[in-house]
């Protein structure tokens, strides 16, 4: 783009141009593209134009100090708009702001991110936005008539990487998988596909359910499981794994055989082996089936960087900040990437269909994840 040389030799970005701004990625070192910017600048400073960040939230408008200023118009990943003016940062002033989630578009004059309701009531619509945002990626938020769970069927040696490929793409989904009776293996389909090599799980980046269920049961702390997969997994860019085993036993001790199905009915997983038992901001957050949110907006840090009584004692001492609408422009030199792998151990039959399968997993996981978030993956070796 264009700049302006000073006299001592030195140049300001200055007049048009287009930056893009990168990271590199943790482990592989490869460069990541994690927003970029096209417009105008004012002594290295930018001034007007677009703004893209990695989670896909777009702002276009006037900028002060790198922030929003002036009239702009950003639009959310979901589909949220706001159109109107800010103030470093925050959406203030006279503006309209269109909810994605609940397709209702309020018009006024905003003060600090906030707007009056009908009964006079003031809302922050950033604080309102993200606790939508938080309830879509809950368990049943949505009838299972309004969603489709996608399934890809695929060999034994391609499974990880197609699986990491597709969370990769719109509408990013969390992959599931599972394996067929048809597939081979000496110890726990799908788990032996997708461990060790380059890009697959490792011990340390794994987590049992059905093992950290029964820890819980014995008043163990279990939140450290978690807390050190993850921290395992973004050091080493490896998934993060989340495994549920077969059925717990029986009356008799003796747990059912995995090959044997009832074809009509899939029973429910234990409750306590539900991701609800688990979930909390600082060990296992549901952001995880938000992948591009969890990284836009720095988690990574809670568990690379943290100390519990740091951040608490934080929390406590902070005064009330500026409230900005989306992270900061500038990324961290390193990026620590998120992924995630769901499995079930439990084998499923050969003639099972895509509804089949389908079925499957809303009868068995419906009330343990968030169903609607993932992708199944079947390995099927014939």
């Amino acid at each position: 783009g264009e700049v302006q040389e000073l006299e001592d030799g030195n140049c300001l970005r200055h007049g048009f141009g287009h930056q893009i701004f990168t990271a590199k990625a943790a482990e592989t070192g490869e460069e990541v593209i994690y927003g970029q910017y096209k417009g105008s600048w004012r002594a290295d400073l930018q001034t007007s134009g677009i703004f893209g960040w990695s989670d896909g939230t777009v702002y276009e408008g006037f900028f002060l100090e790198g922030r929003p200023h002036g009239h702009g118009r950003m639009k959310w990943p979901e589909g949220s708009v706001y159109d109107g003016n800010w103030q470093r940062g925050e959406l203030h002033g006279q503006g309209t702001y269109i909810c994605g989630f609940k397709h209702v578009e309020s018009h006024g004059i905003f003060w600090r991110n906030c707007l009056r309701d009908h009964n006079g009531q003031w809302v922050n619509k950033v604080k309102q936005r993200e606790e939508l945002r938080s309830q879509h990626l809950r368990i049943n938020a949505y009838p299972a008539s309004k969603f489709v769970i996608p399934v890809y069927r695929c060999t034994s040696s391609e499974i990880l990487e197609r699986a990491l490929a597709v969370s990769q793409e719109p509408p990013y989904l969390i992959p599931f998988l599972l394996a067929s009776h048809s597939c081979s293996s000496g110890r726990a389909p799908p788990l032996d596909f997708v461990e060790g090599g380059d890009l697959g799980c490792k011990v340390d980046t794994t987590v049992h359910l059905g093992y950290a269920a029964q820890e819980k049961l014995r008043s163990r702390d279990t939140d450290v499981l978690f807390q050190k997969a993850m921290a395992a997994a973004l050091r080493t860019a490896r998934p993060l794994t989340l495994i549920w085993g077969d059925d717990e036993p029986g009356p008799t001790g003796e747990a059912p055989p995995m090959d044997v199905w009832d074809m009509d009915n899939s029973q429910p997983l234990p409750d306590k082996w539900a991701l609800t038992n688990f979930f909390s901001p600082l060990v296992l957050p549901a952001d995880i089936f938000d992948l591009r949110h969890f990284q836009c907006a720095g988690l990574a840090d809670l568990f690379l960087h943290r100390d519990a009584k740091n951040v608490n004692d934080a929390d406590q001492s902070a005064a009330e900040p500026v409230e900005p609408a989306h992270p900061a422009m500038q990324p961290a030199p390193i990026l620590y990437s998120l992924k995630v792998l769901l499995m079930s151990l439990k084998r499923i039959p050969n003639e099972f269909e895509d509804e089949s399968v389908r079925r499957h997993l809303l009868g068995r996981f419906g009330l343990a994840l968030p169903v609607h978030r993932i992708a199944a993956f079947v390995a099927c070796d014939m």
